[in-house]
């Protein structure tokens, strides 16, 4: 076994990622799971480093201990963070300040770069890395342009595993990465739908507040005179809490479990049959619009993320956009193997680590 690996970190709102890599794949891998109990007393995403870093030096400690390995990388998924290309970035001190102060939003993957960058020292490395931050995309100019001068559209979503996932439906049609037109759907917590044309991210939706299908608990693209009456009944941080993660199925029906709201379903509760009928219906219209930014010539629709293991989702979204294109279904998330090759890429001397 190849005994060089990278330390890749993944934090999440209640769970954080941890996993040693090689060249060849994943080594271990560990998922600890934070009870809200124990992450009501932070104030901010930022207060939970020391806690959560404990908790990541716990598992390094015991399986390095028991499996021999000369760790010669640090990488932890990229936060929100001023908007960026896509690539591996080197984590510097105005990455670690914009991550920290929550500057361009808070997010748990916010935390991925510090630990890293806490790690670093303890390994002897001179560097650590991100890749494809929350905030990536090469948005075309056009796709940022709200209808009022002075509101920018704006895209947050899942990069870095829509890219992974694009990069293996590449390999399986033997398309260069760099000559793919994708629709890409990452449908898990949040959703992000995007145009991935040569292996960039020309357009993309606000997954976090504002854009696109509502989520399990997110509120996506709403009717203005309605956020306008909210905004002037409710402060600022109740409004942004209600729409970023107290929307969606869980608002409606109470849980942000799709398996929860088919057995609902099931039961025949007719509200509920409403409310799952919207969610696909918003979906599939979301893609059809990014087929049609493709001018139609998208060369697959790919569906990824949590919500596609579902398959009676799958097939009631088939029946709206599966004749478009190709439409291909990876399920999951690919989150650590992409922190981990593009680590690897930048330790190996493929390509040049990126500057924040």
């Amino acid at each position: 076994m190849n005994r060089e690996a990278v330390i890749v970190i993944n934090p999440g709102s209640t769970s954080t990622k941890v996993a040693l890599y090689n060249r060849d794949g994943e080594i271990l891998s560990h998922s600890v799971r934070h009870e809200q109990k124990d992450l009501e007393p932070f104030a901010k995403i930022s207060d939970q480093l020391a806690y959560r870093l404990q908790h990541t030096r716990e598992f390094l400690h015991t399986c390095l201990n028991e499996n021999p390995l000369t760790v010669v990388g640090v990488v932890g998924r990229g936060g929100i963070v001023k908007p960026l290309e896509g690539g591996t970035y080197r984590v510097n001190e105005a990455f670690l300040h914009d991550a920290s102060y929550g500057t361009y939003g808070e997010h748990a993957s916010n935390l991925g770069s510090l630990i890293a960058f806490q790690l670093k020292d303890e390994f002897g490395l001179k560097e650590c890395y991100t890749v494809d931050p929350v905030s990536v995309g090469n948005m075309w100019p056009k796709a940022e342009i709200s209808g009022v001068p002075g509101i920018v559209r704006v895209g947050r979503g899942h990069p870095l595993n829509m890219k992974m996932t694009a990069r293996k439906i590449a390999k399986l049609q033997q398309i260069p990465f760099e000559q793919t037109n994708y629709v890409v759907a990452h449908l898990g917590g949040g959703i992000s739908i995007s145009l991935v044309q040569g292996g960039k991210l020309v357009d993309i939706n606000d997954a976090l507040l504002g854009m696109g299908p509502f989520s399990p608990n997110r509120a996506g693209a709403l009717p203005l005179r309605g956020v306008m009456k909210l905004c002037y009944t409710l402060p600022e941080q109740e409004v942004t809490k209600l729409l970023s993660s107290k929307s969606g199925l869980m608002a409606y029906l109470g849980t942000e479990d799709l398996r929860e709201v088919l057995k609902m379903v099931e039961g025949g509760n007719q509200q509920a049959k409403l409310i799952y009928e919207a969610f696909v219906y918003q979906i599939a219209k979301e893609i059809g619009a990014y087929f049609a930014a493709s001018k139609g010539k998208a060369q697959a629709i790919i569906i990824t993320g949590g919500i596609a293991y579902n398959q009676k989702f799958i097939d009631d979204l088939k029946e709206f956009v599966g004749t478009l294109t190709e439409f291909h279904v990876y399920a999951g998330e690919n989150e650590m193997e992409a922190l981990a090759e593009g680590a690897f890429r930048v330790i190996d001397g493929i390509e040049p680590a990126k500057e924040y």
